[in-house]
Parts: C-alpha cells; sequence; structure tokens
C-alpha cells in the first residue's frame, strides 16, 4: 500500500471518510491530524469504503482507528492486520477507544496486550456548564468572569477572526511564551504546537469550512484567541486557546464565549488531552469535565 502524507491539499479527500464515523476522540478530525503531521509523520490510505491513518512514534508505525462504518470497522481491522504482517512489524495501535478494546479482546483473544494512556484521555465538559458556569462547582470561575467583566467594562470585544488577525495572534503567542512562571510546565511540545498553529493560519482559506478562530480585544489589542470547530453534530473541539496570562479572568471568559456564541447547540465539548503536564491537568479539572475519552494503546502480543 502506499500511504500519502496528510497536508493542506488531503482535506477534501478525507473529509467524506471523517462524515463516517462519529468517534468522540481529537484525534478523528483532520484539523488534529494536520496541525500535527509533522510530529508523528502521519500518513492516510484510502480503500474502496475505508480510510487507513498511520503514523510513526518513537520510530516505531503505528495505526490509529480506521475511518470506516461500524459494520465495516471488523474488515477493515482486518485490513490494517494483514498490512502489518506483510510490512513484518508487530501490530500497534494508538488512540483507541474502549469499545474498540472490547471488540479486539472478544474477536482476537490474547493476540493483543492493552495499555490504558491516562496522558492521552481526551476531557470531556457539559457545554452548557461552559456556557452558564452555574452551581457551586463553578463559583470559582464566575468569580473570575465578573472580575473581568467589571474590570474591562467597556474595554473588551469578542469577535470572529480572520487572515488579518493571524499576526496578533501569534504575537500574542510570543507573550504567552515568555512568561516563565506560567509557562514552565508547558515548554515541552510548545515548538510543535506553534508549527501547528501557523499551518492553519496558512491554509485558512481551505479550513474555514469547519475551523472558527474567536478572539478577544482589549482596548484594541488581541490579548486572547481560540481555535476549534465541531467534532461531530453534537461535540465541539478546542484545539488551541491562549490568552495573556496577566489579564485575571481572560481564559475562562474566552471559553465561555466561545462556547456560548460559536457552538451554542452542542452538549458537550472536547477539551483534548492534558499529555500528563501536571499545569495543564490541574487546569482542565478546574473545569469539571464529565468524563473521558479513554484511549488505549494497543501491541501484539
Amino acid at each position: 500500500m502506499f500511504f500519502k502524507n496528510i497536508d493542506e491539499n488531503s482535506k477534501k479527500e478525507l473529509d467524506p471518510y471523517f462524515n463516517l464515523v462519529n468517534y468522540e476522540a481529537c484525534e478523528y478530525c483532520f484539523s488534529t491530524l494536520y496541525m500535527w503531521q509533522h510530529a508523528y509523520k502521519t500518513g492516510y490510505y484510502i480503500g474502496d469504503d475505508f480510510a487507513v491513518l498511520v503514523g510513526e512514534y518513537e520510530g516505531d508505525s503505528f495505526s490509529i482507528l480506521p475511518l470506516a462504518t461500524e459494520e465495516n470497522l471488523p474488515k477493515v481491522i482486518d485490513f490494517v492486520l494483514d498490512y502489518f504482517g506483510k510490512e513484518n512489524k508487530k501490530i500497534y495501535f494508538r488512540g483507541v477507544t474502549k469499545e474498540v478494546v472490547e471488540f479486539l479482546q472478544e474477536n482476537y483473544p490474547g493476540k493483543f496486550s492493552y495499555t490504558e494512556e491516562r496522558d492521552l484521555f481526551d476531557y470531556v465538559y457539559d457545554a452548557e456548564s461552559l456556557r452558564t458556569l452555574a452551581g457551586r462547582k463553578n463559583q470559582k470561575k464566575r468569580n473570575h468572569v465578573n472580575y473581568f467583566l467589571k474590570e474591562y467594562d467597556g474595554r473588551y470585544e469578542y469577535k470572529l477572526l480572520s487572515k488579518d488577525a493571524f499576526e496578533d495572534c501569534l504575537e500574542l503567542i510570543n507573550t504567552w511564551t515568555s512568561n516563565k512562571e506560567e509557562n514552565d510546565d508547558f515548554d515541552e511540545g510548545m515548538d510543535d504546537e506553534l508549527l501547528g498553529i501557523k499551518k492553519v493560519f496558512k491554509n485558512y482559506d481551505i479550513m474555514k469550512d469547519k475551523i472558527k478562530i474567536a478572539g478577544i480585544y482589549i482596548d484594541g489589542k488581541l490579548e486572547a484567541f481560540t481555535i476549534g470547530e465541531l467534532l461531530n453534530d453534537n461535540m465541539a473541539v478546542v484545539h488551541i486557546e491562549k490568552a495573556n496570562p496577566n489579564i485575571r479572568g481572560l481564559y475562562p471568559f474566552i471559553n465561555q464565549q466561545f462556547i456560548t456564541n460559536e457552538f451554542k447547540d452542542v452538549e458537550f465539548v472536547n477539551r483534548e488531552e492534558d499529555l500528563g503536564i501536571e499545569g495543564l491537568r490541574k487546569a482542565k479539572l478546574s473545569y469539571h469535565p464529565v468524563r473521558f475519552v479513554e484511549k488505549y494503546t494497543v501491541r501484539e502480543a
């Protein structure tokens, strides 16, 4: 099989296959794979009624779940297993959901080992809770947002961003990463993330049918921006969120405004994984996820 690298021109070809699935993990979205293609060397192969996605991690080739209808999934998994066999490679799946783990355990008993990857679990939130910040559990977030609203009354503007604002976004990132106290825990992967953001900006015309980019200006200066899209009909995914850490309440405010204005009808919001970064885990837990998208690594036993 010949695998093509995922690039901006792959979107038109792959989108119909992403539409076949209803996976809740952030990996099963063209934007995620494209933004991180340089880090994982992600490629794809398209069959008659499915797409296979492969990548590389620490020198080993792996596959994530194929893009196929539920009834075709067993056939396509067999196809992937056959591919690894022909390449004389050990079977290696990443980002596998619990449901597929159960399928593999039932249909291939004793063939695989399964590792729960807590650092890669996606955080899923009740969208209405993020919109309203209602209830006792959200009191601290409400207090921060109310402080922001009072302190910057008449001085801020939330709006969707277009290409003319992308340089402002990059300037904000430079400011964000230079704040040593805020970002000691976040250094790892920042270069890859920045490259992914630049790829979205560069190819915005191709991606804007799904991607939404919003920002908050204070006194005419961009101080926060975020990137997200619909993952499926009932779930939004937030890929990127950056804000000036010195402005109290700005992070919860842009999070609230983005979901309220751009994803007003979804029930759930996926804010992706924490990668085992202590500060990031604390921040994601502070929004009180209702559940996780559990992910597993599956290897040939």
